[in-house]
C-alpha cells in the first residue's frame, strides 16, 4: 500500500486506471491500524487491485470531496468510474470477497 501525498491525491485518483481502492485513515486510530493489517493480508489474496492509502488529517479536501464520515474508510473506484465507500472491516475473509466483487464490477 503506497501512501498518497497531499499534493498528488487528485492526480492519482484521476489517472490511476480503475478499479483501485484508497484506504483513508488517521495515524493514531487503533481501528485504522487493525484495518490496515487486514488489508495487507487481503492484498496478498487479491494482488491485482491496487490499494493506495491516505491520511485524512493532512487531506481535508479529500474528506470533503468524498464526504468521508469516519475512518477507517475504504474508497473503491469501479471500472465505470463510480465510487463505493466502505466503513466496516469485519474480517479478512469479507474484505477479500468485497475486493474481488469490486474488482469484477463493471
Amino acid at each position: 500500500m503506497r501512501e498518497l501525498e497531499p499534493a498528488q491525491w487528485k492526480r492519482e485518483w484521476t489517472f490511476t486506471p480503475a478499479p483501485f481502492a484508497i484506504f483513508v485513515h488517521t495515524p493514531l486510530c487503533g481501528t485504522c491500524l487493525a484495518a490496515r493489517k487486514m488489508l495487507r493480508v487481503a492484498t496478498e489474496l487479491v494482488p491485482d487491485l491496487p490499494i493506495l492509502s491516505a491520511n485524512v488529517n493532512i487531506m481535508p479536501d479529500m474528506a470533503q470531496q468524498f464526504q468521508i464520515e469516519s475512518v477507517p474508510c475504504l474508497l473503491i473506484k469501479r471500472k465505470d468510474g463510480t465510487w463505493n465507500k466502505h466503513y466496516r472491516f469485519p474480517s479478512v475473509t469479507e474484505l477479500v470477497e468485497r475486493l474481488r466483487i469490486e474488482r469484477e464490477t463493471k
